[in-house]
């Protein structure tokens, strides 16, 4: 019988060093989901904020005569809109075990051995991704770099997943008991 052009490997070294953390079947979600969800939560909370105030919010954020006419205003709602990244991110952390952009685009975030994350984690995840509102150095600095490293490492981490032990994963890939504690 004549050789077949085409090799079969039995091993895959990547897929063996993500699977020593990850269970079998967790599929890891791509960076530019994990991003479009985040410009998707940035939009609903700039959106609400809009509405709300009738844009006097944005325009009082992003106000240059105010910042040298009444700075204390400007980092007023400089601080205020921190407050609500940081509440967004905690309260539908803990009401769906992630945020409405994640949902959307199919994003769940667990522990490295697929377990949901629990009231604690919430908290902690949501202070750390207030940095990503800073304006400029927010996106193209720390998104950037977070984005970065989603695509190069095999195990698709952001800084703050590798603090906090999380894996952003494929909902409908994760096991039948943490897909019950999703919304």
């Amino acid at each position: 019988m004549a050789e077949s052009a085409v090799s079969l490997h039995s091993a895959n070294p990547a897929k063996q060093l993500v699977q020593q953390d990850v269970p079998e079947g967790v599929l890891l979600s791509p960076a530019w989901k994990r991003v479009a969800a985040y410009f998707l939560d940035v939009i609903f909370i700039m959106g609400l904020l809009m509405l709300l105030t009738r844009g006097t919010f944005v325009a009082w954020l992003y106000s240059i005569s105010g910042l040298f006419n009444s700075p204390h205003i400007v980092i007023l709602h400089w601080i205020i809109l921190f407050a609500i990244h940081w509440l967004y991110f905690k309260y539908t952390g803990l009401w769906m075990s992630r945020s409405l952009g994640q949902r959307w685009f199919g994003i769940a975030l667990v522990h490295h051995d697929a377990t949901p994350l629990g009231p604690r984690h919430w908290g902690k995840r949501a202070f750390a991704k207030t940095k990503y509102a800073i304006p400029v150095f927010g996106q193209l600095g720390w998104g950037l770099y977070d984005y970065l490293r989603i695509r190069r490492e095999e195990h698709h981490r952001s800084s703050i997943d590798e603090n906090n032990g999380t894996i952003a994963a494929v909902a409908w890939s994760l096991p039948p008991s943490t897909r019950a504690m999703l919304r």
